[in-house]
Protein backbone atom coordinates (compact mmCIF):
# COMPACT_ATOMS: atom_id res chain seq x y z
CA UNK A 1 0.00 0.00 0.00
CA UNK A 2 1.36 3.24 -0.80
CA UNK A 3 1.72 5.20 2.44
CA UNK A 4 1.31 8.86 0.74
CA UNK A 5 -2.25 7.89 -0.32
CA UNK A 6 -2.66 6.62 3.34
CA UNK A 7 -1.90 9.55 4.85
CA UNK A 8 -3.87 11.82 2.12
CA UNK A 9 -6.97 9.37 2.94
CA UNK A 10 -6.50 9.67 6.69
CA UNK A 11 -6.19 13.22 6.40
CA UNK A 12 -9.05 13.77 3.97
CA UNK A 13 -11.34 11.28 6.29
CA UNK A 14 -10.17 13.72 9.75
CA UNK A 15 -11.25 16.60 7.21
CA UNK A 16 -14.84 15.74 6.55
CA UNK A 17 -15.58 16.28 10.49
CA UNK A 18 -15.58 20.22 9.68
CA UNK A 19 -18.77 19.90 7.81
CA UNK A 20 -20.57 19.31 11.63
CA UNK A 21 -19.66 22.73 11.45
CA UNK A 22 -19.40 25.13 14.65
CA UNK A 23 -16.19 24.74 16.50
CA UNK A 24 -15.49 21.37 14.54
CA UNK A 25 -14.27 23.42 11.50
CA UNK A 26 -11.35 23.72 12.38
CA UNK A 27 -10.78 20.06 11.27
CA UNK A 28 -10.70 21.63 7.65
CA UNK A 29 -7.01 22.27 8.11
CA UNK A 30 -6.40 18.85 7.91
CA UNK A 31 -7.87 18.89 4.28
CA UNK A 32 -4.55 20.55 2.89
CA UNK A 33 -2.57 17.81 4.67
CA UNK A 34 -4.46 15.40 2.59
CA UNK A 35 -3.81 17.37 -0.38
CA UNK A 36 0.14 18.06 0.40
CA UNK A 37 0.42 13.83 0.72
CA UNK A 38 -1.95 13.48 -2.17
CA UNK A 39 -1.05 16.03 -5.06
CA UNK A 40 2.67 15.62 -5.36
CA UNK A 41 2.52 12.59 -8.05
CA UNK A 42 -0.46 14.61 -10.12
CA UNK A 43 1.32 17.89 -9.82
CA UNK A 44 4.88 15.88 -11.54
CA UNK A 45 2.72 14.60 -14.38
CA UNK A 46 0.55 17.69 -15.42
CA UNK A 47 3.80 19.58 -15.25
CA UNK A 48 5.50 17.00 -17.83
CA UNK A 49 2.27 17.13 -19.98
CA UNK A 50 1.92 21.31 -19.50
CA UNK A 51 5.92 21.14 -20.78
CA UNK A 52 5.21 19.74 -23.88
CA UNK A 53 2.32 22.44 -24.27
CA UNK A 54 0.00 19.89 -23.73
CA UNK A 55 -3.13 19.11 -21.25
CA UNK A 56 -4.27 15.99 -19.92
CA UNK A 57 -6.12 14.66 -17.00
CA UNK A 58 -3.63 15.07 -14.93
CA UNK A 59 -3.75 18.86 -15.42
CA UNK A 60 -7.20 19.07 -14.90
CA UNK A 61 -6.90 17.46 -11.78
CA UNK A 62 -4.05 20.07 -10.84
CA UNK A 63 -6.20 22.94 -11.64
CA UNK A 64 -9.18 21.74 -9.67
CA UNK A 65 -7.32 21.25 -6.73
CA UNK A 66 -5.50 24.77 -6.91
CA UNK A 67 -9.13 26.22 -7.68
CA UNK A 68 -10.69 24.26 -4.77
CA UNK A 69 -8.05 25.73 -2.57
CA UNK A 70 -8.65 29.03 -3.75
CA UNK A 71 -12.01 29.15 -3.17
CA UNK A 72 -10.94 28.09 0.62
CA UNK A 73 -13.23 24.71 0.20
CA UNK A 74 -9.74 22.45 1.47
CA UNK A 75 -12.56 19.65 2.12
CA UNK A 76 -13.18 19.70 -1.71
CA UNK A 77 -9.78 20.08 -2.86
CA UNK A 78 -8.72 16.98 -0.47
CA UNK A 79 -11.20 14.93 -2.10
CA UNK A 80 -9.91 15.59 -5.75
CA UNK A 81 -6.45 15.10 -4.89
CA UNK A 82 -7.09 11.85 -2.84
CA UNK A 83 -9.91 9.99 -5.30
CA UNK A 84 -7.35 10.72 -7.85
CA UNK A 85 -4.43 9.93 -6.16
CA UNK A 86 -5.93 6.82 -4.90
CA UNK A 87 -7.42 6.26 -8.41
CA UNK A 88 -3.50 5.95 -10.08
CA UNK A 89 -2.47 4.20 -7.26
CA UNK A 90 -5.39 1.25 -8.27
CA UNK A 91 -3.92 1.46 -11.81
CA UNK A 92 -0.41 1.18 -10.85
CA UNK A 93 -1.70 -1.68 -8.56
CA UNK A 94 -3.35 -3.76 -11.29
CA UNK A 95 -0.60 -3.26 -13.49
CA UNK A 96 1.75 -5.07 -11.35
CA UNK A 97 -0.71 -8.00 -11.30
CA UNK A 98 -0.57 -8.17 -14.69
CA UNK A 99 2.66 -8.07 -14.83
CA UNK A 100 3.13 -11.00 -12.63
CA UNK A 101 1.08 -12.75 -14.54
CA UNK A 102 3.52 -11.71 -17.44
CA UNK A 103 6.44 -12.95 -15.32
CA UNK A 104 4.62 -16.50 -15.15
CA UNK A 105 4.28 -16.92 -19.12
CA UNK A 106 8.00 -15.85 -19.02
CA UNK A 107 9.30 -18.73 -16.98
CA UNK A 108 8.13 -20.77 -19.56
CA UNK A 109 10.91 -20.09 -22.01
CA UNK A 110 13.43 -21.91 -21.34
CA UNK A 111 16.80 -20.77 -20.09
CA UNK A 112 19.20 -23.77 -21.31
CA UNK A 113 19.34 -26.35 -23.52
CA UNK A 114 21.77 -29.08 -24.52
CA UNK A 115 23.28 -28.37 -27.71
CA UNK A 116 24.99 -31.36 -29.54
CA UNK A 117 28.30 -30.76 -31.67
CA UNK A 118 27.53 -32.36 -35.33
CA UNK A 119 30.99 -33.41 -35.51
CA UNK A 120 32.21 -35.18 -32.23
CA UNK A 121 28.69 -36.06 -31.17
CA UNK A 122 29.26 -34.31 -27.46
CA UNK A 123 26.60 -32.56 -25.38
CA UNK A 124 27.42 -29.23 -24.09
CA UNK A 125 24.63 -27.28 -21.97
CA UNK A 126 24.31 -23.51 -23.45
CA UNK A 127 21.79 -20.69 -22.99
CA UNK A 128 18.65 -21.16 -24.79
CA UNK A 129 19.26 -17.51 -26.40
CA UNK A 130 22.79 -19.00 -27.53
CA UNK A 131 20.75 -21.57 -29.72
CA UNK A 132 21.31 -20.89 -33.49
CA UNK A 133 19.05 -22.23 -36.42
CA UNK A 134 20.04 -25.22 -37.59
CA UNK A 135 21.68 -26.73 -34.60
CA UNK A 136 20.95 -29.56 -32.48
CA UNK A 137 19.79 -30.36 -28.91
CA UNK A 138 18.40 -33.44 -26.86
CA UNK A 139 15.75 -33.43 -24.65
CA UNK A 140 15.44 -35.52 -22.16
CA UNK A 141 12.87 -37.06 -19.97
CA UNK A 142 11.43 -33.97 -18.35
CA UNK A 143 13.11 -31.61 -20.09
CA UNK A 144 11.56 -28.25 -21.44
CA UNK A 145 12.06 -28.41 -25.46
CA UNK A 146 14.09 -25.52 -25.58
CA UNK A 147 13.27 -24.11 -29.25
CA UNK A 148 10.61 -24.54 -31.60
CA UNK A 149 12.29 -27.40 -34.21
CA UNK A 150 11.51 -30.90 -35.41
CA UNK A 151 12.21 -33.85 -34.14
CA UNK A 152 14.68 -35.68 -35.87
CA UNK A 153 15.30 -38.83 -33.78
CA UNK A 154 13.26 -40.61 -31.11
CA UNK A 155 10.23 -41.15 -29.86
CA UNK A 156 8.10 -39.84 -26.75
CA UNK A 157 5.00 -37.45 -25.64
CA UNK A 158 4.99 -34.13 -25.21
CA UNK A 159 3.40 -31.56 -22.65
CA UNK A 160 1.95 -28.35 -24.82
CA UNK A 161 -0.63 -27.54 -21.89
CA UNK A 162 1.22 -24.40 -21.41
CA UNK A 163 1.24 -23.22 -24.79
CA UNK A 164 -2.38 -24.94 -26.17
CA UNK A 165 -4.24 -25.66 -22.78
CA UNK A 166 -4.65 -29.24 -23.59
CA UNK A 167 -3.93 -31.38 -21.15
CA UNK A 168 -3.71 -35.18 -23.33
CA UNK A 169 0.00 -35.15 -23.96
CA UNK A 170 0.87 -35.12 -27.63
CA UNK A 171 2.99 -37.91 -29.47
CA UNK A 172 5.89 -37.16 -30.94
CA UNK A 173 8.15 -38.51 -33.60
CA UNK A 174 10.57 -37.80 -36.62
CA UNK A 175 9.41 -34.84 -38.75
CA UNK A 176 7.61 -33.53 -36.22
CA UNK A 177 7.48 -29.71 -35.15
CA UNK A 178 7.75 -29.11 -31.53
CA UNK A 179 7.70 -25.59 -29.80
CA UNK A 180 10.04 -24.01 -27.26
CA UNK A 181 8.54 -24.08 -23.40
CA UNK A 182 6.61 -27.78 -23.90
CA UNK A 183 8.13 -30.57 -22.08
CA UNK A 184 8.92 -34.28 -23.16
CA UNK A 185 6.87 -36.10 -20.51
CA UNK A 186 7.85 -39.38 -22.37
CA UNK A 187 10.90 -42.01 -21.59
CA UNK A 188 13.05 -41.54 -24.79
CA UNK A 189 15.17 -38.45 -25.37
CA UNK A 190 14.23 -36.34 -28.30
CA UNK A 191 17.42 -35.36 -30.71
CA UNK A 192 15.64 -31.90 -32.10
CA UNK A 193 16.92 -29.50 -35.15
CA UNK A 194 16.07 -25.84 -34.30
CA UNK A 195 13.97 -24.10 -36.86
CA UNK A 196 14.22 -20.33 -35.05
CA UNK A 197 15.87 -17.83 -32.94
CA UNK A 198 14.19 -17.38 -29.36
CA UNK A 199 13.32 -13.96 -30.36
CA UNK A 200 10.73 -16.05 -33.24
CA UNK A 201 9.62 -18.85 -30.72
CA UNK A 202 6.01 -19.55 -29.93
CA UNK A 203 6.43 -18.62 -26.29
CA UNK A 204 8.38 -15.01 -27.37
CA UNK A 205 5.44 -14.74 -29.69
CA UNK A 206 2.87 -15.29 -26.54
CA UNK A 207 4.65 -12.86 -24.54
CA UNK A 208 4.46 -10.29 -26.93
CA UNK A 209 0.86 -10.66 -27.44
CA UNK A 210 0.70 -10.32 -23.67
CA UNK A 211 2.84 -7.02 -23.68
CA UNK A 212 0.96 -5.53 -26.63
CA UNK A 213 -2.59 -6.20 -24.35
CA UNK A 214 -1.62 -4.32 -21.51
CA UNK A 215 0.10 -1.05 -24.07
CA UNK A 216 -3.66 -1.30 -26.03
CA UNK A 217 -6.25 1.08 -25.44
CA UNK A 218 -9.58 1.33 -26.35
CA UNK A 219 -11.60 3.25 -27.34
CA UNK A 220 -13.32 4.58 -24.42
CA UNK A 221 -9.98 5.38 -22.97
CA UNK A 222 -9.05 6.72 -26.09
CA UNK A 223 -11.55 9.19 -25.98
CA UNK A 224 -11.21 10.14 -22.72
CA UNK A 225 -7.79 11.89 -23.52
CA UNK A 226 -8.64 12.90 -26.91
CA UNK A 227 -11.55 15.01 -25.05
CA UNK A 228 -9.57 16.39 -22.14
CA UNK A 229 -6.78 17.32 -24.55
CA UNK A 230 -9.77 20.01 -26.25
CA UNK A 231 -11.18 20.47 -23.20
CA UNK A 232 -9.12 21.77 -20.63
CA UNK A 233 -7.48 24.09 -22.16
CA UNK A 234 -10.96 25.66 -23.34
CA UNK A 235 -11.91 25.34 -19.51
CA UNK A 236 -8.90 26.62 -18.23
CA UNK A 237 -8.67 29.70 -21.05
CA UNK A 238 -12.29 30.51 -19.85
CA UNK A 239 -11.70 30.62 -16.29
CA UNK A 240 -8.21 32.69 -16.61
CA UNK A 241 -10.53 34.98 -18.94
CA UNK A 242 -13.41 35.62 -15.54
CA UNK A 243 -10.50 35.93 -12.92
CA UNK A 244 -8.61 38.09 -14.82
CA UNK A 245 -10.53 40.41 -17.20
CA UNK A 246 -13.72 41.46 -14.68
CA UNK A 247 -11.39 43.44 -13.10
CA UNK A 248 -11.05 46.26 -15.37
CA UNK A 249 -14.79 47.16 -14.19
CA UNK A 250 -13.61 47.30 -10.94
CA UNK A 251 -12.50 45.36 -7.53
CA UNK A 252 -15.98 44.20 -6.19
CA UNK A 253 -16.64 42.90 -9.54
CA UNK A 254 -13.19 41.16 -10.45
CA UNK A 255 -13.55 39.57 -6.96
CA UNK A 256 -16.71 38.04 -7.70
CA UNK A 257 -15.63 37.10 -11.16
CA UNK A 258 -12.54 35.49 -9.68
CA UNK A 259 -14.72 33.13 -7.50
CA UNK A 260 -16.95 31.85 -10.57
CA UNK A 261 -13.91 31.38 -12.39
CA UNK A 262 -12.65 29.11 -9.82
CA UNK A 263 -15.51 27.56 -9.13
CA UNK A 264 -15.83 26.86 -13.32
CA UNK A 265 -12.71 25.19 -13.04
CA UNK A 266 -13.79 22.44 -9.75
CA UNK A 267 -16.58 21.75 -11.46
CA UNK A 268 -16.27 21.47 -14.77
CA UNK A 269 -13.52 18.81 -13.76
CA UNK A 270 -14.74 15.32 -14.86
CA UNK A 271 -13.38 13.40 -11.98
CA UNK A 272 -15.36 10.20 -12.43
CA UNK A 273 -14.83 9.79 -15.83
CA UNK A 274 -11.26 10.50 -15.52
CA UNK A 275 -10.98 8.19 -12.66
CA UNK A 276 -12.96 5.34 -13.50
CA UNK A 277 -12.45 4.76 -16.92
CA UNK A 278 -8.63 3.01 -16.95
CA UNK A 279 -9.00 1.45 -13.01
CA UNK A 280 -11.87 -0.31 -14.84
CA UNK A 281 -9.66 -1.90 -18.21
CA UNK A 282 -6.57 -2.08 -16.03
CA UNK A 283 -7.90 -4.10 -13.22
CA UNK A 284 -10.42 -5.86 -15.59
CA UNK A 285 -7.10 -7.45 -17.53
CA UNK A 286 -5.42 -7.99 -14.17
CA UNK A 287 -8.50 -10.11 -13.16
CA UNK A 288 -8.41 -12.10 -16.33
CA UNK A 289 -4.61 -12.32 -16.22
CA UNK A 290 -4.63 -13.80 -12.93
CA UNK A 291 -7.65 -16.47 -14.29
CA UNK A 292 -5.20 -17.92 -17.13
CA UNK A 293 -7.70 -15.66 -19.97
CA UNK A 294 -5.31 -12.89 -21.92
CA UNK A 295 -7.35 -10.19 -23.39
CA UNK A 296 -5.38 -8.56 -26.10
CA UNK A 297 -6.33 -5.20 -23.91
CA UNK A 298 -9.13 -3.06 -23.29
CA UNK A 299 -10.55 -2.61 -26.70
CA UNK A 300 -11.48 -5.98 -26.59
CA UNK A 301 -12.38 -6.21 -22.80
CA UNK A 302 -14.91 -4.18 -23.96
CA UNK A 303 -16.20 -5.63 -27.01
CA UNK A 304 -16.64 -8.23 -24.67
CA UNK A 305 -19.56 -6.61 -23.33
CA UNK A 306 -21.31 -6.72 -26.86
CA UNK A 307 -21.20 -10.69 -27.02
CA UNK A 308 -24.40 -12.21 -27.16
CA UNK A 309 -23.13 -16.33 -27.97
CA UNK A 310 -20.33 -17.98 -27.18
CA UNK A 311 -18.33 -21.03 -28.46
CA UNK A 312 -16.15 -22.77 -26.09
CA UNK A 313 -13.10 -24.98 -26.05
CA UNK A 314 -13.76 -28.12 -23.44
CA UNK A 315 -10.81 -29.50 -22.47
CA UNK A 316 -9.17 -26.95 -20.13
CA UNK A 317 -11.78 -24.44 -20.16
CA UNK A 318 -15.22 -26.42 -18.94
CA UNK A 319 -13.52 -29.23 -18.01
CA UNK A 320 -10.08 -28.87 -15.66
CA UNK A 321 -7.97 -31.20 -18.17
CA UNK A 322 -6.77 -33.76 -15.46
CA UNK A 323 -6.97 -37.12 -15.82
CA UNK A 324 -9.15 -39.73 -13.42
CA UNK A 325 -9.69 -43.06 -13.06
CA UNK A 326 -13.45 -43.40 -13.47
CA UNK A 327 -14.19 -47.12 -13.86
CA UNK A 328 -12.07 -50.25 -13.07
CA UNK A 329 -13.02 -53.83 -14.44
CA UNK A 330 -11.00 -56.74 -13.12
CA UNK A 331 -10.12 -59.79 -16.01
CA UNK A 332 -9.58 -63.34 -14.40
CA UNK A 333 -9.09 -63.93 -10.95
CA UNK A 334 -5.34 -63.86 -10.83
CA UNK A 335 -5.71 -60.67 -8.71
CA UNK A 336 -8.42 -59.43 -6.59
CA UNK A 337 -9.98 -55.67 -6.84
CA UNK A 338 -8.00 -54.67 -4.00
CA UNK A 339 -4.60 -55.90 -5.17
CA UNK A 340 -5.05 -54.39 -8.05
Amino acid sequence: VDPLVCLSGIFWLISMISLVGGTWEIFKWFALGSVAFGIPKIAQKAFRTLRRAQFDANCMMLFATLGAIGLQDYTEAASVSFLFSISEWLESLATSRARNALSAIVQLRPERANLVDIDTGEIAIVSAAALSVGSFVIVRTGDKIPCDGVVVDGKSAVDESSLTGESRPVRKGPNDEVSGGTINIGTTPLRVKNVSTVNNSAVSRLIQLVEEAQANRSPTEKMVDRVAKIYTPIVVLLAFSMCTFPWLAGTEVGKYWTKLGLITIVIACPCALIISTPITYVAGLAATAQRGIIVKGGAHLEALGKVKKIAFDKTGTLTQGNFALLHLNVLGDRFTREEV
